[in-house]
């Protein structure tokens, strides 16, 4: 706590008392901005996992057992390697 108060008042020495609210309120603005769009790309992550973990469930009750192997065929062929390492 005290070096938060030490840095506030080396702030407000160095830019002054007029510009220091400024300067504050922007920052506020850039981190709420950040953090909006932080929530964002977590949701979209959050909603392809969900999707995919969806589809790969429907993927093995359609097949009838836990062989992985159909659902990387059907991804594509970047994730056709997958299969051979494991």
């Amino acid at each position: 706590m005290p070096d938060v108060l030490f840095i506030l008042l080396l702030a407000l020495v160095v830019l002054g008392p007029k510009r220091l609210p400024q300067i504050a309120s922007r920052a506020g603005k850039y981190l709420a901005q950040f953090q909006r769009m932080k929530r964002e790309v977590l949701d979209q992550v959050n909603a392809e996992i969900l999707r995919l973990e969806k589809q790969n469930t429907l993927g093995k009750t359609a097949v009838g057992n836990d062989d992985p192997s159909p659902m990387l065929a059907s991804a594509g062929p970047g994730l056709q390697s997958l299969k051979d390492h494991t």
